[in-house]
């Protein structure tokens, strides 16, 4: 099946795989630049690929897109923990995300939290995970729930790491079932910059397994918005170039296309907002202070138009029946006021 997709709809593996590594060196590079503290970030640095310094400009986005999608998060969860009702977390195209190690190092992990990614990069992720202590010392099986064999890691502790070609709809819902899913409970889906390099159809596909499941839920998205203005097109071009084509992105190109594509899913309301409107709205005045004495930025307004081809959006459909309670209360805008404090002196032993 794999092979079949890949040779007819333009999705490249290889390009879309190294993403995770770049993804990774971003938040890596903001981290050790005092933007948030995650001190699991450098226990992944040798299962990443990429060697960079993205810089000041792309360190302040990083911390933007961080806050929303951390935002959410936290707001799921809480809404979770209030109602008595178990929280579960599906994270697509997680890469080397170190999201489960912090909220667990805080004692906030939910029931289940699934990651799902290639295989490449799920087997990178595993041997990682086998090797350091940090990492494995989360886990109450420790080194041993990484099964290297299969590119998974299984825990008692909730976390489930599995491979799957999300082009592939079946094959992510078998993927999710063998980690321990449970439509009839919430669901909170993260997808960042994951559903816009599928076929429109896999992404909508995708969206609208979890809005109609039983038990509802929320669904994070943050992507490119944006292709056809002169900085768009440039942006489309580039990741053309890296073999990272946005093949999502024609059918999915606004902020308004992002809550028709939630809400045609079974979602009962959607936001979208460009990612530069949500930092100035959501992020308090004082977190932005802090943030922009960090580095200084010479490239303001192109960074402002990076901000603006780039949106984050959040869904919501209580599977409970009413107007989204115990969920309702989950907003894009909610304020983020230290959301991420400053590094640790002493990070986590790897």
């Amino acid at each position: 099946m794999e092979s079949r997709l890949a040779a007819h709809d333009g999705f490249d593996r290889d390009g879309v795989a190294r993403t995770a590594d770049a993804a990774h060196a971003g938040r890596l590079a903001a981290s050790d630049a005092g933007y948030f503290a995650d001190g699991f970030l450098r226990c992944f640095a040798g299962a990443a690929g990429l060697r960079r310094s993205p810089g000041a400009m792309i360190n302040r986005g990083t911390f933007a897109r961080l806050a929303a999608i951390g935002s959410a998060c936290e707001q799921f969860l809480d809404a979770c923990a209030a109602a008595g009702s178990p929280a579960q977390v599906v994270s697509l195209g997680a890469g080397l995300d170190t999201r489960w190690w912090a909220l667990h190092a805080l004692g906030r992990q939910p029931r289940l939290w699934v990651e799902v990614d290639q295989e490449e990069v799920v087997r990178r992720k595993a041997l990682a995970i086998g090797r350091d202590a940090a990492l494995h010392g989360a886990l109450p099986e420790g080194a041993a729930a990484a099964s290297l064999e299969r590119g998974a890691v299984s825990s008692a502790a909730g976390y489930q790491l599995r491979a799957a070609d999300l082009r592939d709809v079946s094959a992510l819902e078998a993927a999710l079932a063998d980690a321990g899913w449970r439509p009839a409970e919430p669901t909170l889906v993260l997808a960042e910059c994951v559903l816009v390099y599928l076929p429109p159809e896999a992404a909508a596909a995708v969206v609208a397994l979890f809005g109609g499941a039983p038990g509802g839920g929320a669904l994070a998205v943050y992507e490119q918005i944006g292709p056809d203005d002169p900085f768009g097109r440039t942006m489309v071009d580039n990741l053309r170039r890296r073999n990272c084509a946005l093949l999502g992105l024609a059918a999915c190109p606004s902020c308004a296309a992002q809550e028709a594509r939630a809400r045609a899913a079974g979602y009962s309301r959607a936001e979208a907002v460009p990612v530069l409107e949500y930092y100035e709205a959501a992020v308090s005045a004082d977190e932005r202070r802090r943030v922009e004495r960090l580095e200084l930025l010479d490239e303001l307004e192109e960074w402002r138009l990076l901000l603006s081809h780039y949106a984050v959006a959040l869904a919501v459909r209580d599977g409970r029946g009413g107007a989204d309670a115990p969920l309702g209360a989950l907003s894009l805008r909610a304020p983020v006021a230290r959301l991420f404090p400053p590094p640790p002196a002493d990070p986590p032993p790897s």
